[in-house]
């Protein structure tokens, strides 16, 4: 293959990924002003000066455009997880996950709902099929079984489990969160319930 021809083919990709990212932004600009279900998809493509098929060539669904961003959001949560030390507490990495999910949703609270589903459905298909698990969950149950081998956790209970418990209630707190934006912060909320989660919701007076 000649020089030239690499070099045409490399900038026709390079432009395919531009239209991509111009689609996936435009979209969620058109999500969060008309909601996923009601808003058009030629909307989303003359915001992104494309043609409809565009869109279809891209995304097949809008949930293909809200599954992207589930991974790019969830590529952050990993990031972040991932770069605390080997020896650190199960405190600090709960701790950092609520972080780095307030960072990701405090001011997108009108598209957690829907990409919440998504995860939801995602996480439901993987355990149908007995796929391994993958992305934060993976990586905190990895966690979870560092801190179990350092005998910080109580004993029998699977590195996963943990992982979708804490998940599964860091979700549940976001999504009560979204519906009636309490005073309290979305990161505060989440650290409170990664507190319950790790020492239980009992007064130590009432013990």
């Amino acid at each position: 293959m000649s020089d030239s021809v690499e070099k045409s083919l490399s900038q026709r990709e390079q432009q395919r990924l531009e239209t991509r990212r111009r689609l996936f932004l435009a979209a969620l600009d058109v999500f969060r002003r008309d909601g996923v279900q009601g808003c058009r998809i030629e909307d989303i493509a003359t915001q992104a000066g494309v043609s409809r098929a565009a869109f279809y060539f891209h995304f097949p669904t809008k949930e293909a455009v809200l599954a992207e961003l589930l991974g790019e959001s969830e590529a952050n949560f990993v990031e972040a997880v991932a770069g605390l030390p080997e020896s650190a507490s199960i405190e600090e990495v709960v701790d950092c996950t609520a972080e780095a999910m307030a960072s990701s949703w405090s001011t997108d609270a009108p598209l957690f709902v829907e990409v919440g589903a998504v995860a939801l459905r995602r996480t439901a298909e993987s355990l149908v099929n007995r796929e391994d698990a993958y992305g934060i969950r993976e990586e905190l149950a990895r966690r979870f079984e560092l801190a179990s081998d350092r005998q910080e956790l109580i004993p029998g209970v699977p590195p996963q489990a943990l992982a979708d418990l804490i998940l599964a209630s860091f979700f549940a707190v976001a999504m009560g969160w979204t519906h009636t934006r309490p005073e309290v912060s979305l990161e505060t909320a989440l650290r409170g319930a990664g507190f319950i989660f790790l020492h239980g919701a009992r007064s130590r007076s009432s013990r």
